[in-house]
């Protein structure tokens, strides 16, 4: 469960979770969630997921940068090293004459992929894994264009 919600909401997530930089999450293990964590609305409005995704962003960064590394060809600490000289995934990505493409199909089918484990062992409603695998793309694409490790002052 905690790889299934990390990686399909690794969008969600990283693009949710502003001033928080990528890198500096990548060493925790992952934490378990509950139902009521995935489904509970959160006070502010925001989406249903917000508060678990706060709550586990370092899981999610770990796995959004494991699976972008295994896409675009490199090492995990070579990606993250990228990052943090303030470049992209997908700047990472053309410098190593990967397509960017490539990359956020990696993202989504691995999110897709787990979303829809996520639905068959019931702990996910039909309608949560479709609302999560429709967010998906938009959110992979802010992933990987977003630059870590250099924030303004």
């Amino acid at each position: 469960m905690k790889k299934m919600i990390a990686t399909v909401t690794a969008g969600l997530a990283l693009s949710g979770v502003t001033g928080v930089g990528l890198i500096a999450a990548l060493a925790s293990p992952a934490d378990a969630a509950t139902a009521s964590a995935v489904t509970s609305p959160s006070t502010t409005g925001h989406h249903p997921l917000r508060a678990w995704l706060r709550a586990h962003r370092k899981a999610v960064a770990r796995d959004t940068v494991r699976i972008s590394a295994k896409a675009i060809g490199v090492t995990p600490k070579v990606l993250v090293s990228s990052l943090r000289s303030g470049q992209s995934i997908a700047q990472v990505a053309q410098a190593q004459n990967v397509d960017v493409q490539t990359v956020m199909n990696a993202l989504v089918q691995a999110g897709d992929t787990r979303v829809g484990r996520a639905v068959d062992s019931h702990r996910l409603t039909q309608a949560q894994g479709n609302t999560i695998e429709a967010a998906l793309p938009q959110a992979v694409t802010k992933v990987v264009n977003h630059v870590y490790g250099q924030h303004a002052a």
